[in-house]
C-alpha cells in the first residue's frame, strides 16, 4: 500500500505547525526550516516549486511526524500491520555506548515527539532524500527481515507498505490530501468497481497545527478511515444506491444515513477502546435531533439496540434511514408502544400527507387546535385522510383560511 501526501497539505500543514511551535517558544524547527527555505528564493523560479516541495516533504514527514497521525488512523483500524519500531541513530548509539546505555532507555529516550506520547506499537517509516544528512535520517521498520531486500518506491510523499492484512488486496493506494473547508473533509473509496480501490482522505490542513489537538485529528483520521474501512468490506456491501424523491428528501435521508453509520463506527471503536470523535452522549442528542417525534423510552431503546448490533450492511442502514418503519420493526416491540403513539409519529422531513412536500413543522392533531369546518375542508379534498395523520403548519394555515376561520 502507497500513502501518497498532497503538496499543498504538507506545505500548509508543515507551516501552520512550525508556526504555531513558533508562538510557543520552540524556535528550533522553525528556525531549520528557514535555513532551508529562504535560500530557494535565490534558485531559478522554474526550480523553486521542486524544491520547496522537498523541504516541505522533509519536515512534514521527517522532523514534524505529522504523517504519523495517518500511520496511527491506518493501523488502528487494521488498514496496516502495527510493526515495532527502532531508529538508525538509535542502533549506532548502542554500538557507540556499548553497555554503558541500554537498548531500552534508547527506546524510551525517542518516545515523544514535541512532548506528544508516541505508541509504542506505532510504525515509523524512512525517506531518503537528497537534503536529509545520513545522520539524521529517521525512523525505520525493523521487524521484517526480508524488508531490506523489497524494492520501496520512494517518490515525493509516497511511503509503501508491505501488507499482511486481508484488506492489502482491496486497497492499493491511500491519498491523503487538503480539504478547502469542512464540508470538503471526509473519505471516499474511489475505483472500487475496477477491482483497484484507492482511498482519497481529505482533511483541513489546520487540523495539523496544534500537538495539543493531536488527539482531536487521529479520532477523526480513524473515523474517517472506519468508513472506508466499511466501503471495501465484501460483507457491508456498500453500494453507491439511488435514493428516489425530490432534493430535500434526498438530503434528509442522506443526513440520517450518515448519522446511523457514524453510530455504528462508533460502537465499534468503543468496543475496541478507541476514542471517537464524538462522545456517546453526544451522538444521542444527534440521534434525538433527529428522531425526537419518537418516544423518549423507544428512542433510547433504538439507539441503544444499534450501539450494540455488531454487524450491519450498508442496505440496512439505509433502509433504516429511509423508513421509520423498518427501523423500529427492528428495535421496537409492539408491545412497547400504542398503536396510538405510533400514528402521531411525525418525523422532521416526512411527506405532508396533504402538500407531499417534505415537512419540518409538523401539526400533529390538527382536530385540537382547528376548528371543525377546516377538518371537513381537508377531508373534502382528502377523502381518506384522518386527523391521526397530520399535516404541514403551511397546509393547516390554508385551510383555515378557506375556511373563514
Amino acid at each position: 500500500m502507497k500513502v501518497i501526501y498532497s503538496p499543498q497539505l504538507m506545505e500548509e500543514a508543515a507551516f501552520r505547525h512550525l508556526s504555531h511551535l513558533e508562538r510557543s517558544g520552540y524556535r528550533s524547527e522553525y528556525d531549520e526550516y528557514h535555513s532551508l527555505a529562504d535560500p530557494i528564493y535565490e534558485l531559478p523560479e522554474d526550480d523553486r516549486e521542486i524544491a520547496f516541495e522537498k523541504v516541505n516533504k522533509i519536515f512534514f514527514i521527517e522532523r514534524l511526524k505529522l504523517g504519523d497521525h495517518v500511520l496511527r488512523a491506518l493501523e488502528a483500524v487494521g488498514l496496516i500491520p502495527k510493526r515495532k519500531r527502532t531508529t538508525k541513530r538509535a542502533q549506532l548509539a548502542a554500538v557507540a555506548l556499548g553497555a554503558d546505555e541500554t537498548p531500552s532507555e534508547l527506546e524510551e529516550s525517542s518516545s515523544s515527539i514535541h512532548g506528544v506520547p508516541v505508541d509504542d506499537d506505532s510504525q515509523e517509516t524512512s525517506f531518503d532524500d537528497d537534503l536529509v544528512s545520513p545522520t539524521d535520517s529517521d525512523l525505520q521498520v525493523e521487524d521484517n527481515p526480508q524488508e531490506d531486500n523489497q524494492d520501496t518506491e520512494d517518490t515525493d510523499g509516497v511511503v509503501s507498505y508491505d501488507m499482511v492484512r486481508d484488506f492489502e488486496e482491496r486497497i492499493i493506494e491511500v491519498h491523503v490530501k487538503r480539504a478547502i473547508n469542512k464540508v470538503d473533509e471526509g473519505s471516499n473509496v474511489l475505483n472500487r468497481i475496477s477491482g483497484k480501490p484507492m482511498i482519497e482522505m481529505r482533511v483541513l490542513a489546520s487540523r495539523f497545527c496544534n500537538p495539543e489537538e493531536a488527539q482531536e485529528l487521529d479520532a477523526f483520521l480513524i473515523q474517517e478511515f472506519m468508513h472506508a474501512k466499511d466501503m471495501v468490506d465484501p460483507e457491508f456491501d456498500y453500494e453507491d444506491a439511488f435514493i428516489p424523491g425530490n432534493p430535500s428528501v434526498k438530503n434528509l435521508i442522506t443526513a440520517r444515513f450518515r448519522l446511523l453509520w457514524n453510530l455504528y463506527v462508533d460502537a465499534r471503536l468503543a468496543r475496541a477502546g478507541i476514542i471517537s470523535t464524538m462522545p456517546r452522549e453526544a451522538r444521542y442528542r444527534e440521534f434525538d435531533n433527529f428522531y425526537r417525534k419518537v418516544p423518549e423510552k423507544q428512542r433510547r431503546g433504538i439507539f441503544e439496540g444499534i450501539w450494540q448490533t455488531e454487524k450491519f450492511t450498508h442496505e440496512e442502514l439505509l433502509s433504516m434511514a429511509t423508513d421509520l418503519e423498518s427501523l423500529m420493526s427492528k428495535y421496537v416491540d409492539d408491545v412497547d408502544i400504542t398503536e396510538e403513539e405510533r400514528d402521531y409519529i411525525h418525523l422532521q422531513g416526512s411527506p405532508c400527507p396533504l402538500c407531499k412536500f417534505p415537512t419540518y413543522n409538523w401539526v400533529d392533531d390538527p382536530e385540537s387546535i382547528c376548528d371543525e369546518m377546516v377538518i371537513e375542508a381537508i377531508q373534502i379534498d382528502f377523502p381518506d385522510w384522518e386527523n391521526k395523520d397530520g399535516g404541514c403548519d403551511r397546509c393547516i394555515e390554508v385551510y383555515e383560511l378557506r375556511a373563514g376561520v
